[in-house]
């Protein structure tokens, strides 16, 4: 079963586990924070959902063709994936008829490709009880159940013994075009143990095929990991090493990992120099971009423990640390997203995290701005809260108001709810679960002085 990750005296001693960075500075005394003369956002959620546990990453995509990029993401509370459709005025409309709402679902992640090349787009969800979803999408916008995908391994350890199978579920997919062969296909990310199972797409979005000795960890296939092999909290595709391939970058069990494709479905790893940690389950989401502007990419991940990392890639395609993205950050990240958000060319960071060390602390999304040679500078005063989040599980960044800049979609929600044996009630959070901060504009100019 899935390993959760924990700090004991004897582990900080011994691990080097620690919620607090070295060299942070105490404040003697609360200090005003000046406005960003750069970014400031505003808070718009008409028509989102201000509760719910929205534990997966927000998607954005043009669903309805209609110029306007539109938002889902998958709800642990729902029992179903959610689709808005946005609206004149930044509002949003819910677009999720035909997404089933069931007992056997219960949140993970979601991508949105036109799998069946009918020119809608289509979902493709990972869910933590149910497994692989293919919905397909249509000309009204709604949504139908092509076909529920489980490993073939999944089906046999369930056959045998249905009420303990450690391979039900999936954490997270990744959607694209693997085997070249111009139809989408799925890299999904096991939910406790199995590692990864590859489905290679067939036209009608109905019929997939199941990958074997693919090189990626699996439970026919572990390699080095453990019996079983471990799960991911994020899995994507990117061409990594600029050859045109899709490789897979993804926030494994036991630290970051990168495996390169080869176009034809085979994969190899190629992770030297990054970390791998024994305090399994403390990466968690993850963000590639060419950050030090080298023309090679690399990315930076969340660390529950450690805060936010980024990890630049050397012209070998091994992998070294770069500076931390943010210091302050002393209980952690969970989320973060790169992109250019005060336009100066410059990759910067957006991150979902907590400050504050103390346990049930609320978490805050944080900007950090790059200078493209792999040095960060903290952005304050935007207007985002720096805390009053429960918990940020994913973030995306899009244009979505039309003024140029990247806007902040975040999806949160609590991991714990109050019981019998977990009494304790989370803090008072005022905000919604769903987030949408539009970039709103700056006055830079400055006064000039009277005669």
């Amino acid at each position: 079963m899935r390993r959760i990750y924990f700090c004991s005296v004897l582990g900080l001693a011994v691990m080097g586990c620690t919620t607090t960075p070295n060299n942070v500075p105490e404040q003697a005394t609360a200090a005003p924070i000046e406005a960003s003369q750069r970014l400031r956002y505003q808070l718009n959620t008409q028509g989102l959902p201000a509760s719910g546990f929205w534990k997966s990453a927000p998607v954005l995509a043009d669903i309805n063709h209609d110029g306007r990029l539109d938002l889902a993401s998958h709800s642990r509370d729902d029992k179903s994936p959610r689709v808005w459709l946005s609206q004149p005025q930044n509002a949003w409309q819910d677009s999720s008829q035909g997404l089933s709402q069931s007992n056997d679902t219960c949140g993970g992640g979601l991508k949105i490709g036109d799998i069946n090349k009918d020119s809608f787009l289509d979902l493709a969800i990972a869910d933590h009880c149910a497994g692989v979803l293919v919905y397909l999408g249509n000309k009204q916008n709604t949504w139908q159940l092509a076909k529920q995908l489980n490993s073939e391994a999944q089906q046999k350890t369930a056959a045998i013994n249905p009420g303990l199978n450690v391979l039900n579920g999936a954490a997270d997919l990744a959607l694209g075009d693997i085997n070249e062969d111009g139809l989408l296909d799925i890299v999904s990310a096991a939910a406790d143990e199995g590692g990864f199972t590859v489905y290679l797409g067939k036209s009608n979005g109905k019929k997939w095929r199941e990958t074997k000795s693919d090189g990626l960890p699996s439970i026919q296939d572990p390699g080095n990991e453990d019996s079983n092999a471990g799960w991911a909290v994020d899995v994507q595709l990117h061409d990594i090493n600029n050859d045109k391939h899709l490789d897979i970058v993804a926030s494994y069990y036991n630290g970051p990992r990168v495996w390169l494709g080869d176009g034809k479905g085979q994969w190899q790893p190629k992770s030297i120099g990054l970390p791998i940690t024994t305090m399994q389950g403390t990466y968690r989401r993850l963000a590639v971009a060419d950050i030090n502007a080298d023309g090679l990419k690399d990315f930076a991940i969340a660390n529950d423990i450690g805060g936010a990392e980024a990890y630049l890639q050397n012209a070998d395609g091994s992998w070294k640390k770069s500076t931390d993205i943010l210091p302050a950050l002393k209980a952690g990240a969970t989320a973060i997203a790169l992109g250019d958000m005060d336009g100066d060319g410059h990759i910067d960071a957006v991150i979902g995290g907590r400050l504050d060390g103390i346990d049930d602390t609320p978490a805050g999304l944080h900007i950090v701005l790059g200078d493209g040679k792999g040095q960060w500078h903290y952005e304050q005063g935007t207007q985002l809260p720096a805390s009053g989040i429960d918990e940020v599980w994913g973030l995306a960044l899009s244009d979505l108001n039309g003024d140029q800049r990247l806007d902040i979609v975040a999806s949160t929600g609590y991991t714990a709810r109050p019981s019998k044996n977990n009494p304790k009630k989370p803090n008072d959070i005022k905000l919604p679960s769903m987030q949408v901060w539009l970039s709103q504009p700056v006055n830079t100019s400055v006064a000039t002085p009277q005669k």
